[in-house]
């Protein structure tokens, strides 16, 4: 469902903000000095990271801005920040809402590899970039032929951010580690249960069976405004039903929903602690990781 004109000019000013906000916060950091102002900062910066990940997503779905090359732009600065080809993504996702749990589904060889052992929660910032590493494999080669010179665009933009963040410790260390460094664990450590929680438990099907996606997937409710900094990310099953939907519009969606069954943060990290992390063991999706 596409959104009115209404909501697409409301995601726009929202959008906007939410970016200006990375822009100052960033500034701040890069700037002041004083351990006790950019220590809190830095927890902030860590939700706007989260939030420039579901900036990807949405620029992914074309639903974060109105204006197609503007919203392809914010998605790759926001996909570059952690080494993602944003086409890639892209196409890595489509495929994903084609084949949601089941063998063509390209997150499965991702989750086939995972390591089974609870720790890997305290890993959560290196898997970042391990994730990103396996997006890039995986979804290049799901770019259509006529979107390979956007491919090479989204390639270039990545290994320029990477080339200014490697400035930036050279250059610019305490604009590096407040800014980017810090930020980027904590962001790590605080999603890692988002991303384990969104189809979390499911049954993984034969390749070609396709199930109600809103159903294979969970929603987490975060701590409030919490879920408004990180552009409602957490809200996975909302996403699946409605994938082209308002962002600004997922509280209210949820609400509505009858049959939804959100989970609270706390309450799904007590859930993965006693279960385990997510794991995708069918052979055929197993052997497509290997």
């Amino acid at each position: 469902m596409a959104p009115a004109t209404g909501q697409r000019l409301a995601c726009d000013l929202a959008g906007g903000l939410f970016l200006l906000a990375v822009v100052v916060n960033t500034t701040l950091l890069a700037t002041i000095r004083s351990v006790w102002i950019v220590a809190p900062l830095a927890v902030v910066q860590a939700l706007l990271l989260l939030g420039c990940q579901e900036v990807k997503h949405l620029a992914a779905h074309r639903s974060f801005l109105s204006h197609r090359g503007l919203n392809d732009l914010a998605g790759n600065a926001c996909a570059s920040l952690i080494g993602e080809n944003f086409t890639a993504f892209r196409y890595f996702h489509f495929k994903h809402h084609l084949a949601t749990c089941n063998d063509d589904d390209p997150e499965g060889s991702l989750y086939a590899l995972s390591w089974r052992t609870r720790w890997i929660w305290a890993l959560a910032p290196l898997e970042v970039f391990w994730v990103a590493f396996h997006l890039n494999r995986v979804g290049g080669g799901l770019v259509p032929a006529d979107r390979r010179a956007a491919h090479g665009l989204s390639t270039v933009s990545w290994l320029l951010c990477a080339t200014a963040i490697a400035l930036a410790c050279w250059l610019a260390p305490h604009a590096f580690f407040w800014a980017y460094a810090i930020p980027l664990c904590i962001s790590g450590w605080i999603d890692f249960p988002l991303t384990q929680a969104e189809h979390y438990g499911t049954s993984v099907a034969p390749s070609g069976t396709r199930r109600a996606a809103g159903e294979l997937a969970h929603d987490v409710t975060l701590p409030f405004g919490l879920g408004w900094i990180m552009l409602h990310r957490s809200l996975h099953s909302v996403h699946h039903r409605q994938p082209n939907a308002a962002w600004i519009a997922a509280p209210d969606r949820l609400r509505d929903d009858a049959s939804a069954a959100p989970l609270a943060y706390a309450d799904f990290a007590r859930r993965w602690l006693r279960e385990g992390p997510r794991l995708w063991s069918t052979s055929t999706v197993a052997k497509a990781g290997s």
